[in-house]
């Protein structure tokens, strides 16, 4: 394998992934108690854990795979768009949960999983942004609609058949 291929953006988002795939399976939320200390994990959590563990993990994965050669992405998907949007709600999903602390009673606190899988997301969505910077696009374009469509085949795709 040649990892002269890998760029600084595709490192970030892989490094990111690893860290939100480790760390999603230690204790985000903790309380320690005389008997011992419990707590839950990332996957406790369906839309602030499992999402975004999905979200930024297959981004990562997909990313290698594709760096690595092991397969090719498909020309007609804009891939950098979709891993820019799938990185970056992963990680804010992680930093809502991080914020607002869903369904965790008072007396709570965070675990380490937390910190250090919000950091991870953070990292895989600045390299998702990097990623789609260097593909030739512009942070600008996410606000005009018809160059979003456009991206997709949205304008110029054909007509669906006739059922």
């Amino acid at each position: 394998m040649d990892f002269s291929k890998f760029k600084t953006h595709d490192w970030l988002v892989v490094g990111g992934g690893a860290v939100v795939l480790i760390f999603t399976f230690l204790k985000w939320w903790k309380v320690d108690t005389p008997f011992g200390s419990y707590g839950s994990n990332g996957f406790d959590h369906f839309f602030t854990g499992i999402v975004p563990w999905i979200l930024i993990v297959g981004t990562a994965v997909l990313t290698f795979l594709a760096v690595a050669g092991v397969f090719k992405l498909p020309a007609t998907i804009p891939s950098q768009l979709i891993f820019l949007a799938a990185t970056v709600l992963g990680a804010l999903l992680i930093l809502i949960n991080f914020l607002t602390s869903p369904g965790i009673p008072d007396g709570v606190d965070r675990g380490v999983g937390l910190f250090l899988s919000l950091i991870g997301g953070i990292v895989a969505a600045v390299g998702g942004v990097l990623g789609f910077q260097a593909s030739g696009g512009d942070l600008k374009d996410l606000t005009d609609v018809n160059k979003l469509k456009g991206a997709f085949g949205g304008d110029d795709a054909p007509p669906p058949p006739p059922a």
